[in-house]
């Protein structure tokens, strides 16, 4: 999200100075957006490799990465900067010119897709049932416990059988937490994959990480629930 915000920044930046400029050459968006993702990668590399190797150690603190990345992305501009796109009759250079900057307004809008798509509902909905559960178990304190709830839900085993995984799906997954008194709320929409068939439920949840009411969808057919606790 931050890298797609970032680079749709550095496109509509040049993009505005591209039309304020009066000079002979005039900044190219694809050499600035190529400039400052390279420097931002390269200074970043430290947690990206954690990432790559899906560890939790850092040997240098990530408060001192960022700052890092964001300067040498900077830098990764103003070099960028010297490479300008100039005026030119050229058949070749005007076909070059505006390739480059093509490629920097398709930067823009795949900055804009991934930012619907992770806003649009749950990212990960392609992963399978089982990685969707461990995941969420990693993800939400108490996640275990709602697991425990759907599968001893009368009205939920009904529909589905037995219950084997219970995983985030499309829809709203989210937990907010509240160190004061109101405790901690969120919402869940799950896919409730049974013996018998997949569901969908949503439950809304307040104080505690446990699911009680909610909606359950089976077969097209959507239903009140109440799971007791």
């Amino acid at each position: 999200m931050g890298l797609s915000l970032y680079l749709l920044g550095i496109c509509a930046t040049a993009v505005i100075f591209q039309g304020m400029s009066s000079q002979a050459s005039k900044i190219e968006p694809s050499f600035l957006v190529l400039g400052g993702t390279i420097g931002l990668l390269v200074g970043s590399s430290p947690i990206l490799l954690n990432l790559l190797l899906q560890t939790s150690y850092y040997p240098i603190s990530p408060l001192i990465i960022l700052p890092f990345a964001f300067l040498l992305s900077i830098v990764g501009i103003r070099i960028a900067c010297e490479f300008p796109r100039r005026k030119s009759s050229s058949h070749q250079r005007v076909l070059l010119s505006r390739i480059s900057t093509l490629i920097g307004w398709l930067v823009a809008l795949l900055a804009l897709t991934v930012i619907w798509i992770n806003n649009s509902s749950f990212p990960g909905i392609n992963a399978a049932s089982v990685v969707r559960e461990q995941w969420a178990n990693q993800e939400f304190n108490g996640y275990k416990g709602v697991v425990e709830t759907i599968k001893t839900c009368q009205p939920i085993i009904k529909q589905v059988g037995r219950v084997k995984y219970v995983a985030p799906t499309s829809g709203k997954n989210y937990v907010i937490s509240d160190h004061g008194s109101s405790g901690h709320r969120g919402e869940f929409t799950l896919e409730v994959v049974g013996e018998q068939g997949i569901g969908v439920t949503n439950f809304n949840f307040h104080i505690d990480t446990v699911v009680s009411s909610g909606q359950l969808t089976y077969q097209g057919k959507t239903q009140e629930i109440v799971c007791r606790v």
